[in-house]
């Protein structure tokens, strides 16, 4: 995603200008001025600060597992002298969250990490306010154990044109991080959960089915140069249309809604709690 033109074409495919990014975009769809929000797997913080920079929200609760990257949070809010977000330890799978509290519930890279989604959905439907919004930007990809040879096919047809000089590696792996249980732990599921909790008013997918897989197999230099640009370019172009022929294919997505009426949230509810048991059947049979 740090590669200009993987930028532009993520900004273009969500906003549909390569200029506009996609929290941008969603301020100028929705007016902003949000008052509280919730953000889960805040990290380092740049995604609250920018949120807070922007005028799209007034305040902020940050939860993140790591005490390090809470800290280093707390410090460039402060450098910045930005105001309004309060981070604190969180567990994703066990959130303790007021009932009533939020606004909005912003998940930015981080919903794919948690195992326990019905859980946090439903703790998420008490501490949201009737009606509240969500806004992710996630991995939707496959889940780490449900990558296929198949899934790898136009990605490494695409990694067998890269001339040699400009590989780290010819062969694709199914991209499973071993040292991090929980990356993708339960990712493609993630979009059936958001429209079982949430009316979901945009939803944006922007790709990542070919880039993830073959940038990380790509020199960095040669990833830069003209000849790579050019290249980086027509595998952008082989994204967009698989994405128009095959949207199923895809890795990435935005999109932002409003929590389910009243008169909807029982049944989303006990729609999770029947395929959870029937998860758990499947597993012990």
């Amino acid at each position: 995603m740090a590669h200009p033109l993987c930028r532009r074409a993520i900004n273009r495919r969500v906003s549909g200008s390569e200029r506009e990014w996609p929290l941008d975009w969603f301020r100028r769809m929705t007016g902003g001025g949000f008052g509280r929000g919730l953000s889960w797997g805040c990290g380092l913080g740049a995604f609250e600060r920018n949120a807070i920079r922007i005028g799209l929200v007034e305040q902020i609760d940050a939860f993140d597992v790591s005490a390090a990257s809470l800290e280093e949070a707390r410090r460039a809010a402060a450098e910045e002298g930005l105001a309004g977000i309060a981070y604190a330890l969180g567990n994703f799978d066990d959130p303790v969250l007021e009932a009533g509290r939020y606004d909005i519930v912003f998940f930015h890279a981080s919903l794919h990490h948690v195992s326990e989604l019905e859980r946090l959905f439903r703790r998420l439907a008490l501490a949201l306010k009737p009606r509240g919004w969500i806004y992710v930007d996630e991995y939707v990809g496959p889940s780490r154990t449900h990558w296929s040879p198949k899934a790898l096919v136009l990605a490494q047809a695409v990694l067998d044109m890269v001339p040699d000089e400009g590989k780290l590696r010819a062969k694709l792996e199914p991209p499973i991080e071993v040292n991090d249980p929980s990356e993708a732990v339960r990712s493609d599921e993630i979009p059936r959960f958001l429209t079982d909790f949430f009316d979901i008013l945009n939803f944006r997918p922007y790709g990542g089915q070919v880039t993830d897989l073959v940038m990380p197999c790509v020199s960095a230099s040669w990833a830069a140069s003209n000849e790579g640009s050019k290249w980086i370019q027509a595998m952008l172009d082989i994204e967009d249309w698989q994405l128009s022929a095959l949207p199923c294919e895809n890795h990435h997505l935005v999109a932002y809604g409003r929590l389910k009426g009243a008169d909807a949230l029982p049944v989303a509810l006990l729609r999770r709690e029947a395929r959870r048991l029937s998860r758990r059947l499947a597993r012990s049979g």
